[in-house]
């Protein structure tokens, strides 16, 4: 599955997502699958609404990390689409 710069993402109507200090946790309820990840993987599924698509989301990460936008892209795009293959994140009106 891809990601554009116009795709809107959302979570998935079974995943709850929380911050435990710099680290942030995701779970999958129907599978009871739980993913620990880091500061700036947390922030992108917080940002995550359902009306933002990809280029929103890596300009508000770009506001509050120090890192090329470029790579930012690419990282992003990688991971949203392992989200979209694991089912913790769906694109929007599909």
């Amino acid at each position: 599955m891809s990601v554009t710069p116009s795709t809107v993402l959302q979570l998935s109507s079974d995943v709850r997502q929380t911050r435990v200090g710099d680290e942030g946790v995701i779970l999958r309820q129907d599978d009871g699958e739980i993913l620990v990840v880091n500061e700036v993987a947390i922030r992108f599924v917080e940002l995550i609404d359902g009306d933002r698509g990809m280029d929103e989301l890596t300009d508000l990460l770009l506001q509050e990390y120090e890192v090329e936008r470029d790579i930012l892209v690419s990282d992003l795009a990688e991971y949203a689409c392992e989200l979209l293959n694991q089912g913790i994140l769906t694109k929007a009106g599909a």
